[in-house]
């Protein structure tokens, strides 16, 4: 076994918790059952410029056991793990292996955390064919130096074991240590998550102008790339950290606050708003019906006092927001 240890410069742009490693796992296949892995990587952040690289490559093709003794003791304090396609390709397959020379897997009471899941989410609304980590790479424009993919990387680790140069080995290395940068790199993907959450600070009302009422906030990270979207007539724009929001304003002054929990909630259609379920007895069922996200709302004169304070306007706005992503 092979064991590598390096620190190198890799920029992160999102807060991540304490105690968490990036993983990339290379393996001959997809089925564990029949696989074997070839080599394990973990980045562990430095700090938010720098990060440290483990690396464990199987010479011989023997060397799995050895391998995953080596890696789980390494990890055993570890809180999170940062993957991508992780939940359903890497851990299981770790997990598998684990049963397998029946070792203790400590991955098991850690927390994973899948980029995967969140852009699996933002698929629709960043126009993605698909969220193939190769798509996400290229859609972010992350680059990368060895072109080793899939099954040609499977057949040269084949040739490596056959016939070992360090030639085929640094190839191998390069293309594990190059996941790993672009999965730090692709922390921004978190801010995606801040927008769907509406995790957003210094929220301010800017004009009403066009029937639109403008508003502004900032994002705690910046996102990789430009974002416009529209939903219901309502306009998201996001530059780096920097969003904006149009919402449209009726002929009455009123704009529409969306509930984030639709099931809680009726449609008044007479009325026109959302009322919580637990007023609806003193409405006729004919005169309600279960609210769905693009009814679940009430409507505000734009001179509201919520409108006038930080709190009460940031949450409107988180609320909107979590409105323009489900």
């Amino acid at each position: 076994m092979l064991q590598i240890k390096k620190e190198i410069p890799c920029s992160i742009t999102h807060s991540l918790k304490p105690d968490s490693f990036f993983l990339a796992l290379d393996t001959t296949g997809f089925q564990a059952e029949v696989s074997a892995i070839s080599m394990i990587g973990i980045a562990i952040p430095v700090d938010h410029q720098t990060i440290t690289i483990y690396q464990w490559f199987n010479e011989n093709g023997m060397e799995q056991q050895e391998i995953l003794s080596s890696f789980f003791q390494y990890i055993k304090h570890k809180k999170y793990v940062i993957t991508y396609y992780g939940n359903r390709f890497a851990l299981p397959f770790l997990d598998k292996k684990s049963a397998e020379y029946g070792l203790s897997n400590p991955l098991s009471t850690i927390i994973s955390e899948d980029y995967y899941a969140i852009m699996r989410t933002m698929r629709p609304i960043l126009g993605l064919p698909s969220c193939k980590q190769a798509t996400i790479e290229s859609y972010f424009q992350c680059k990368r130096t060895n072109p080793l993919v899939g099954k040609k990387l499977v057949k040269q680790y084949q040739t490596y074991v056959k016939n070992p140069n360090d030639a085929i080995k640094d190839a191998l290395l390069l293309h594990n240590q190059e996941t790993l940068e672009i999965l730090c790199s692709l922390t921004s993907i978190l801010s995606y998550q801040d927008l769907q959450n509406g995790k957003i600070h210094d929220c301010k009302i800017e004009n009403v102008a066009n029937n639109y009422i403008s508003f502004t906030f900032a994002l705690p990270s910046t996102l990789l790339k430009p974002m416009d979207y529209t939903k219901n007539y309502i306009q998201l724009h996001v530059i780096k950290h920097q969003g904006q929001l149009l919402i449209p304003v009726d002929p009455n002054g009123l704009v529409k606050h969306y509930y984030p929990n639709p099931k809680d909630y009726y449609y008044l259609p007479v009325e026109d708003y959302a009322i919580h379920k637990s007023l609806a007895s003193f409405v006729s069922n004919n005169y309600r019906q279960k609210a769905t996200l693009d009814t679940c709302y009430e409507k505000i004169s734009i001179q509201h006092p919520a409108f006038k304070k930080e709190p009460t306007l940031k949450q409107f706005l988180s609320d909107t927001l979590c409105y323009l992503f489900k």
